[in-house]
């Protein structure tokens, strides 16, 4: 099973990691999707999410993100949080991972990242490619569940 994740500087110049429809229970078990017009990459369609498997930072904790599913009926007022890694609704296979990135990588803005990192930016499966936009703004990483 693969999964498709992007993060980068754009979430939070924009205010898009801290928006309150992310905390929606109904978004944390997948049943509803995060509606934001900030919520694409490049010229794309609004990007779709998985809320579920989108992963939080919860009191500036870069080292241990939750997954969204971990927050439902958690109360989280007094807490800093942030959206940390968007994971993008898919079907799990590796061919609708890249459908998307295909359809991202039109603008030409992109480029496949040849470096594996040390460090699992992704701290779930392990990441098989990562791609990195031209202007430091958004990357993103398909993982092997």
């Amino acid at each position: 099973m693969y999964a498709l994740y992007a993060w980068g500087d754009f979430i939070g110049a924009v205010g898009l990691d801290r928006r309150p429809a992310w905390l929606d229970p109904a978004v944390l078990r997948g049943e509803q999707q995060v509606i934001d017009e900030s919520l694409m990459i490049g010229d794309t369609d609004t990007l779709l999410v998985d809320g579920p498997g989108t992963l939080f930072q919860i009191d500036d904790d870069d080292e241990n993100l939750v997954p969204g599913s971990a927050l439902i009926g958690r109360d989280l007022s007094g807490v800093t949080w942030r959206v940390s890694r968007i994971r993008a609704a898919t079907d799990g296979t590796r061919e609708d991972a890249l459908r998307i990135v295909a359809a991202i990588m039109e603008g030409g803005d992109f480029y496949e990242e040849d470096e594996r990192h040390e460090y699992n930016s992704v701290p779930v499966g392990e990441i098989v490619t990562l791609w990195e936009d031209d202007h430091g703004q958004w990357t993103l990483a398909m993982v092997e569940l």
